[in-house]
């Protein structure tokens, strides 16, 4: 944005980076200052772990936002959870996401992975919308044959609002 600072040093320590930003209020188009920080720790081998928070004032309203996320790689397997807080000076906007995944290198050609999430709203009225998606690759030399199924529930806290779908692609390098 506008006059907006941000700050990011990677090599604080060993495996630890910070990130900050700060944007000053500018009248109509951002109501107060925000400002937001980061950090992220990968000094275990195979091993992330972050967390950020910040506000963002370019409404009347302003929302906190917190994010926490973990991934960790061994041999063929990857896993990651992720969980965010959207917590708004309006009554009933609250929101919390979690997400998790697992990828699995079946070979050195061959991958699967499976992942999920959920939006839980504060509102009442609102159904959680819950996201799987299922998906599987392999590559042979230059060519690479994808297929993934996905499917959405009570999109944005609708209820009944479903949807699904499906892909698969054939991809050539040259």
């Amino acid at each position: 944005g506008a006059n907006m600072f941000h700050y990011t040093n990677g090599s604080l320590m060993d495996g630890l980076s910070v990130s900050a930003s700060y944007t000053p209020s500018g009248g109509a188009t951002e109501v107060e200052s925000s400002s937001d920080y980061g950090i992220a720790y990968t000094g275990v081998d195979g091993l992330t772990i972050g967390a950020a928070s910040g506000e963002d004032n370019s409404a009347a309203a302003s929302i906190d936002l917190t994010n926490m996320y973990v991934t960790y790689t061994m041999d063929a397997f990857s896993v990651g959870y992720q969980a965010s807080e959207s917590d708004s000076e309006t009554a009933n906007a609250d929101k919390d996401f979690t997400a998790m995944g697992i990828s699995y290198a079946v070979s050195e050609d061959m991958s699967v992975s499976y992942n999920m999430s959920t939006i839980e709203y504060e509102d009442s009225t609102k159904s959680d919308q819950e996201a799987t998606g299922v998906s599987v690759s392999y590559t042979m030399g230059s060519m690479t044959l994808s297929a993934n199924a996905n499917s959405v529930d009570n999109i944005a806290g609708t209820a009944a609002d479903n949807r699904s779908g499906y892909g698969m692609s054939l991809a050539f390098a040259f």
